[in-house]
């Protein structure tokens, strides 16, 4: 009895080895296709402002992740290549709440390479898609 416990042991050692092998040959492909969005948001009120924006922008279709900073001015939006938003789209959505974007930036992700978009030195007027 003591042999077929053992037996059962190594296998669902060796069966969660392969699982985790899985996800850590997986995981930083599936990452790196992700799409970073930036851009400057004008009209931001309060954190909770920014709040509503983040809950307004995550919940389209294909975003990953939003978040919308106050003191800084920035968006940043974690997106599947499939999202469809684009600075027009994005403005679309936030116009209601008394928020605009500019200097709209689209990139292929790549972690650890984040920089915040300044807003002074970006133009008043929305940049076109890249």
């Amino acid at each position: 009895m003591e042999r077929g416990y053992r037996h059962n042991g190594t296998a669902a050692v060796l069966k969660m080895a392969l699982v985790v092998a899985f996800v850590a040959v997986l995981a930083p492909s599936a990452r790196c296709q992700l799409q970073q969005i930036q851009a400057v948001v004008d009209g931001i009120t309060s954190p909770q402002h920014a709040a509503e924006i983040n809950a307004v922008l995550a919940a389209q279709p294909d975003v990953v992740m939003s978040r919308t900073d106050m003191h800084t001015k920035n968006l940043l939006i974690h997106a599947m290549p499939e999202c469809t938003l684009d600075a027009v789209a994005i403005n679309t959505l936030i116009q209601p709440l008394g928020a605009s974007v500019r200097c709209f930036q689209r990139e292929r992700l790549v972690p650890g390479h984040f920089k915040h978009l300044d807003p002074q030195a970006c133009g008043s007027s929305p940049t076109p898609n890249r």
